[in-house]
């Protein structure tokens, strides 16, 4: 089997001034902010923020009195962001603790119990806070844009398509402005009585990392133009650039002005202990008996000896895991998490987990439930689930690109373009699922699988087995270290079962108990 693309040492990306282009550099950004969101979510900053208004306006009665005309009002909040499972976004918030020296509540408290509530309340109650803290804002303006963060909600690679990105520009050593308008309604923005405003502005971005280093958004109507910018720093304890300042402007008619300055500082992981045991268990996808083509065609692109075509027919339906197994899931029913990239966050797939373990965890998760019978599933049918109907490749067809998987971009499949390398794991069920609703059977993390590796039969199999003993178990889906190759799926690779990686994890399958 050929050598696959693993050294740290050979995936560095080095600076350099020679100009990107726009989609490079927009697929780079990408995948910088689907990493960013990742790191930010667990992470609280404190946020001091002035306001600037003309006397007399909405807010400015108890306000403090600067200069003549103008009014000053001192906040501080908490910035955060918390995600939204429903609609797979991130919602970034501010919950204002402090109003011109006076405190309004318990910050921690109400912390505490928004990362407590079950995921839809969590969003309802973030909800209320919004609208709580706004009503602290100063000035006849609807400040809903008003959050340093909400810019490079553009650059996701699920809304870049709503924007025409122009004007690639040198900004610095390594870094490149490039404009951007939004062409499509509904908007990121919208105005009173929910009117659409449409967005453009501009990103500053580092090229060979995607990072972003300032961001400018502008949105106009007939009554108000407001421009929000905001700047990044490099936060070596989070290994992702954070926002430092954020600076707004609100043009009002007659020349008024609404302005505000704000600064970030304090950023740390908000951790809640708790003594209530959730058991929760992986989320399952039913599969439909049927007939499919397992290995590849001889004429696929980097296929390999032992992935010999042959017809394998699943005679019954079974259950398969819509994500790999979390390191939440993992650490509820094992009571540790080993993963490497623990600081990857709860949503992630737990890595570094042996055969071994895997067996441990199915056993206990067995034990803990009456309704299912969980397993690892046989090769046959990982394959059967990753195809899910299709005779390509990669479920998405010839392909499979940066947007769609998380695999090393730099080694990307025969013919086609480089992608972008993350480095880590994303979470689970960041990219668009298969046609069957299952995520990340391309990249993100090797899984296990039932079978001992060997060869394939000769012909026609029913609900095949690999072999009754061997030295290694295969496992399938490629990963975020490994190339776009690794990630076909006809590829199998091996591990012996005492091996674990921090790019190895695990899917469950599992069957309805017999009543």
């Amino acid at each position: 089997m050929r050598r696959l693309a693993l050294s740290a040492a050979l995936l560095a990306v080095g600076q350099t001034d020679a100009a990107p282009t726009i989609d490079l550099l927009l697929q780079r950004a990408g995948a910088y902010v689907v990493e960013f969101e990742t790191r930010f979510a667990s992470v609280v900053a404190e946020e001091r923020y002035t306001q600037f208004a003309p006397a007399g306006t909405h807010g400015t009665r108890n306000a403090r009195s600067v200069l003549g005309n103008l009014v000053r009002r001192d906040l501080k909040s908490d910035f955060l962001m918390v995600k939204v499972p429903s609609e797979n976004q991130w919602l970034p918030f501010r919950d204002v603790y402090e109003v011109d020296g006076t405190p309004v509540r318990d910050r921690e408290d109400r912390l505490t119990k928004l990362f407590l509530q079950p995921s839809a309340t969590a969003i309802e109650q973030a909800t209320q806070i919004i609208e709580e803290s706004a009503r602290y804002n100063i000035g006849d303006v609807q400040r809903n844009i008003n959050l340093p963060v909400l810019a490079l909600m553009i650059l996701e690679p699920g809304t870049q398509s709503r924007f025409r990105f122009s004007r690639l520009r040198h900004a610095g050593p390594d870094v490149w402005s490039v404009d951007f308008d939004e062409q499509a309604v509904p908007t990121l923005v919208h105005g009173r009585e929910s009117i659409d405003l449409k967005s453009r502005g501009r990103f500053w971005i580092e090229a060979a990392t995607g990072r972003v280093v300032r961001t400018e958004l502008k949105v106009h109507d007939v009554t108000v133009a407001a421009t929000i910018t905001t700047d990044y720093r490099f936060d070596p304890a989070f290994g992702s650039n954070v926002p430092v300042e954020m600076h707004e402007q609100y043009m009002l008619p007659r020349l008024a002005s609404v302005t505000g300055n704000a600064s970030y500082s304090r950023f740390r992981r908000f951790s809640v202990q708790t003594d209530e045991t959730i058991r929760k268990a992986p989320a399952l996808v039913e599969i439909p008996a049927g007939r499919f083509t397992m290995g590849s065609a001889e004429s696929e692109a980097g296929r390999s000896a032992d992935e010999t075509a042959h017809v394998v027919t699943i005679s019954r339906s079974f259950l398969l895991g819509r994500f790999e197994v979390t390191q939440e899931e993992w650490a509820t029913v094992m009571g540790a998490n080993p993963s490497y990239f623990g600081d990857c966050g709860p949503t992630c797939p737990v890595e570094s987990v042996t055969f071994g373990d895997v067996g441990r965890f199915l056993d206990r998760l067995n034990a803990q439930n009456d309704e299912y019978v969980y397993r690892l599933p046989t090769e046959a049918e990982w394959e059967y689930a990753c195809r899910a109907g299709t005779t390509t490749p990669f479920a998405t067809g010839a392909n499979l690109t940066t947007n769609q998987a998380n695999y090393h971009g730099q080694f990307p499949y025969p013919t086609f373009a480089p992608g972008v390398f993350r480095g880590r794991p994303t979470p689970a069920g960041h990219f668009a699922p298969n046609a069957w609703g299952l995520a990340d059977m391309h990249g993100n993390v090797w899984e296990w699988t039932a079978d001992w590796h060997g060869p394939y039969p000769a012909g026609a199999s029913v609900d095949p087995r690999g072999p009754s003993r061997g030295e290694k178990r295969v496992i399938r889906g490629g990963s975020w270290a490994f190339d776009a190759n690794s990630a076909r799926c006809a590829f199998r690779y091996t591990h012996a079962p005492s091996d674990r990686g921090f790019s190895l994890g695990v899917r469950v399958a599992a069957d309805r108990r017999q009543r």
